[in-house]
């Protein structure tokens, strides 16, 4: 048999999981649900006028960079109970299937089920509001915008997974205070490298964003071009990568 992945065994696995946890999981989208439908109506009661497709874009961005890595944070709890994490780390089987149950879990099961609720809340609202003489816009996942949040979504899922498996006591807290910070000095250590290479005083800036500063009166910003900035397409999944990778090895740690 292979120790490190059987196809049939990670199955056994997955049912076990899904078995031990679903009412869990139905609790929690059943808050989602409700999260969205109260706030949804609060919204579309308070704009004066059909709430336009970048707009709901815009709203599903800000929330799933908020629930995604939230959910991610609570999925290996057990570890930080010597109790609760006996039982997983003896389980019979390889670290890469326990950690791809729960990165599954975290990411593509909780994607879909995201997706599924704000469309079936968005769908009952607009129908609920409906304005006349009005085309209503339903958001389209197919758009280079959509893209661009499930890379965000994926690199602060990939942080905080590690987090989660790296810290045993309050995740959620310890991974948002150790991500600021370390959002911070990059912002330090990134505006000190920039300003020694054009030789003047500039604005606080992050890797690929604007470079504003001030020549007498005039004030300038500066921006990547569009192949330049083709680049966050390609550092930032890498970076979500190596943080993937880093919490397996972390995992497979605690399991040694």
């Amino acid at each position: 048999m292979n120790n490190y992945f059987s196809l049939k065994r990670f199955g056994l696995l997955f049912m076990k999981h899904t078995v031990e946890h679903y009412r869990t999981y139905l609790m929690s989208a059943a808050v989602l649900a409700g999260v969205f439908l109260l706030g949804g109506s609060f919204i579309f009661y308070m704009i004066p006028g059909p709430v336009d497709a970048g707009f709901q874009m815009a709203i599903f961005g800000v929330l799933i960079l908020i629930a995604g890595p939230l959910f991610t944070s609570t999925i290996f709890t057990d570890l930080g109970d010597k109790r609760r994490a006996i039982p997983i780390l003896t389980l019979p089987a390889s670290p890469l299937e326990k950690f791809m149950v729960s990165w599954i879990y975290s990411y593509v099961i909780f994607l879909l089920v995201y997706t599924g609720v704000f469309y079936l809340v968005l769908v009952i609202l607009m129908n609920l509001k409906p304005w006349p003489g009005h085309q209503s816009e339903i958001l389209s996942l197919f758009q280079d915008k959509f893209v661009l949040v499930i890379m965000l979504f994926s690199f602060l899922h990939a942080v905080t997974l590690y987090g989660a498996i790296r810290f045993e006591k309050l995740h959620f807290i310890k991974i948002g205070f150790s991500f600021f910070i370390f959002y911070a000095l990059l912002i330090l250590v990134n505006s000190v490298f920039v300003r020694f290479i054009v030789g003047r005083p500039i604005k606080p800036v992050m890797p690929f964003a604007f470079l504003n500063f001030q020549d007498g009166v005039n004030f300038y910003s500066v921006g990547l071009n569009a192949q330049q900035s083709a680049w966050v397409f390609i550092v930032v999944p890498v970076v979500s990568l190596l943080f993937w990778m880093a919490a397996y090895f972390r995992f497979k740690e605690k399991q040694a």
